[in-house]
């Protein structure tokens, strides 16, 4: 009976983790990377089989560079090719643009947090449910958690259970079996509002794309645009793989209780640029420094929040005056030449 006892005792044990991370990003993945070596156990999962498949151009700007990042896996482009309704002007930046493929940063990002034995990591995970106490994957296995980190995108279901809304961008692209270059830009009110066009070379490929606002532009009338930038600047993306990605671009916080939200799924990327990289790798620290000290007081995200702040503002002016948003851009390039606005945008 004692053994019985003791038997079905054990059976029901919860096994609890100090920190459980949904989503294995780059929010997640640097989550887990201060988290590791410490006493805490903790537990990331992600739904995807291969860590850091992501759409994404890669670019990596100057609020990247407090982080640690494999620079000998990125191109590096310190003149830009700015196109404004056809007419093309050069912009050299202070601070080189990186472009990273988002595989490689996964990869990378994946290599540091395996060699720490506290961090456990699942791939092929999906959470179907989230709960107050623990998490309830597809296959109705219960994880239960004391902190719960919400690191899983544009669609977090984290974000859904705290009750937040979403502000979904578009992002799409043309992946070219063939390398460019040059970083080109596009601007074109008539075509895409107060979105832009890119063309971003990769060590393998081209990544050429639009990143836009769905309640401005369809996603169709923004792929036509993108055929007509591309035809109009003669890049081949005929046997091109075409993809897409939404991004959420609405931040309303990232603390709840013991729940917290990074990166994407707390909206913390630029409806303005579009960036989300350095957003992500920001938050994940800072959240993960949190969870080890109670007085830590969430610096850098703090700090690039401004630059969120200050770009949005930039793009509201934008969309309230769409009959002069031409000129609007014209100043814009302008400024750009200058180093210390450069500094001020956040490049």
């Amino acid at each position: 009976k004692y053994l019985n006892r003791s038997f079905l005792k054990i059976k029901n044990m919860k096994k609890i983790y100090d920190v459980i991370i949904v989503g294995a990003g780059p929010a997640g993945l640097k989550c887990a990377e201060v988290l590791g070596n410490s006493k805490l156990k903790v537990l990331l999962v992600e739904k995807k089989k291969i860590i850091g498949l992501k759409i994404c151009g890669g670019g990596l700007t100057s609020l990247d560079s407090n982080f640690k990042l494999p620079i000998d896996k990125t191109l590096k482009y310190k003149t830009q090719y700015v196109i404004l309704n056809g007419n093309e002007f050069k912009i050299s930046l202070k601070y080189p643009l990186h472009i990273i493929d988002r595989y490689d940063l996964g990869q990378y990002q994946l290599g540091l947090v395996k060699k720490y034995n506290n961090i456990i990591i699942k791939k092929n995970i999906l959470i179907k449910k989230i709960c107050k106490k623990y998490i309830i994957t597809k296959n109705n296995k219960r994880l239960y958690y004391k902190c719960l980190v919400g690191a899983d995108g544009s669609t977090s279901i984290v974000r859904r259970y705290v009750g937040l809304k979403n502000k979904l961008y578009l992002g799409i692209q043309y992946k070219i079996p063939k390398k460019t270059k040059k970083i080109v830009w596009f601007f074109n009110p008539k075509l895409i509002k107060s979105g832009y066009g890119w063309i971003f070379p990769h060590k393998s490929f081209t990544s050429a794309g639009i990143f836009f606002n769905p309640r401005h532009i369809s996603p169709k009338k923004a792929k036509d645009a993108l055929n007509k930038l591309l035809d109009g600047y003669g890049l081949d993306y005929k046997n091109a793989k075409f993809e897409g990605s939404p991004t959420n671009c609405l931040f309303e916080g990232f603390q709840f209780g013991n729940i917290f939200l990074v990166g994407d799924a707390a909206g913390l990327v630029s409806a303005d640029t579009g960036e989300g990289i350095a957003y992500a790798l920001a938050s994940g620290y800072d959240v993960a420094k949190h969870i080890l000290d109670k007085s830590y007081n969430f610096d850098k995200i703090k700090s690039i929040l401004k630059y969120k702040k200050r770009q949005e503002f930039f793009l509201g002016v934008f969309n309230k005056l769409p009959f002069i948003q031409s000129f609007m851009f014209r100043i814009f390039i302008f400024f750009l030449k200058f180093p210390r606005f450069q500094n001020y945008f956040g490049d």
